[in-house]
This record gives structure tokens, sequence and C-alpha cells, in this order.
């Protein structure tokens, strides 16, 4: 099992104008997406179900490098790019998952 991090981003895009939000995708967004230091991978997710009909799941390096990519200046301009696009999404969400790790076991002598 892959134990490496994933940002999930995921939206509603207007059909009318997603061939547009698609090139902007591939021409602009993921080159940005990969100057964000620990991103290091990117995968795109169709679905046909109702509800988000966009979907990126990003993979980061390894959990140590998550606040910082988040906090880059790399990622605020990722972030600033997708702003064009908000009058035509709904449903965003954005969200990042991590593995759990075992918490040590404690004992209680009383």
């Amino acid at each position: 099992m892959n134990d490496k991090p994933v940002l999930v981003v995921q939206a509603h895009i207007d059909p009318d104008i997603l061939p547009d939000f698609e090139q902007w995708y591939l021409r602009v967004h993921l080159r940005n997406m990969f100057k964000i230091p620990g991103i290091s991978a990117a995968f795109r997710v169709h679905s046909s179900r109702p509800g988000p009909n966009w979907m990126t799941v990003f993979l980061f390096s390894d959990e140590a490098v998550i606040q910082k990519a988040l906090a880059s200046k790399e990622a605020s301009q990722a972030r600033q790019d997708w702003e064009r696009w908000l009058p035509h999404a709904s449903e965003i969400s954005v969200e990042v998952y991590a593995s759990l790790r075992p918490l040590p076991a404690y004992r209680h002598w009383n």
C-alpha cells in the first residue's frame, strides 16, 4: 500500500466551459502545481456519477512536505490561477489525506 499523502481537488465545472477549463488545466495549472515543493505526481479521475465532474489527485512525496507545500508561494499562485474559474464552478472541495499511524499503547496500573 502507498503511504504517501494525497491532495484531492474536485469540483463541478459548468459543462459549457469544460473544454476551455481542460485546456487551461493541461497547459497552465498542471505546470504550476508541479512547481509546488513536494508534489510528485498527478492523476485525473473521471466519474459518470452526479455531482463533481472534475477530480484530480496530487501525490505528495511524503508527509513532512505537506505544510510547507500548502504554504508555499507556488501553491498560492496555483490557488490564484483558479480564481478565474470560480464563477463557473460549484461543489468545490480540497482535501488532504494521509496515513494514520498507530498510537502507542498505554497501560493503566490502577
